[in-house]
This record gives C-alpha cells, structure tokens and sequence, in this order.
C-alpha cells in the first residue's frame, strides 16, 4: 500500500506564539520543575504578528488549488524535500 503526503513547496509558517523573556514574571516554581510565570500581553502582541488559524487555513487551501505541493511514496522521500 502507497500513501501519498502532500506537502506545500515552501514550508508553511506554523502557528507560534513568541514570548519574549522580559515578558515573562516568575510567579512561583516547585522542586518538580513547575513554575508558573505571568506574562505581559504587550510584550506579547509587540514581537507577534497579528494571524488567525483561519487565515493560516486559507493560505493552505490557496496553495493546494495552485498545485503548490508534492506527493512522497516513502518517508525518506519526504524528508529529503522538507530538508530541501
């Protein structure tokens, strides 16, 4: 049985948050490696991008009806073109 793996030719843009370390307040840490941290929402919004999951789904979609993807019968396949 082949599965075929569409991808987009240019790597798509992930759905991230970036947090700045000056935007992070340790609050409290445990011995179990827990810590909770407050966090500045202006830090926040000022290094990322404004972007939906539907405007990242659009993209996606655009980019599948333009033909913009490949098909892998094998896992090394894939991998060499996402090392690409």
């Amino acid at each position: 049985m082949v599965h075929q793996v569409k991808i987009t030719k240019a790597r798509p843009k992930e759905a991230m948050i970036k947090f700045p370390l000056s935007a992070l307040r340790n609050l409290s840490s445990s011995k179990r490696g827990t810590i909770v941290v407050e966090i500045s929402m202006d830090d926040v919004a000022r290094v990322n991008e404004p972007e939906t999951i539907d405007e990242i789904i659009n993209e996606a979609r655009l980019d599948y009806a333009a033909g913009n993807y490949t098909a892998h019968k094998t896992a090394k396949g894939l991998i060499a073109a996402l090392d690409a």
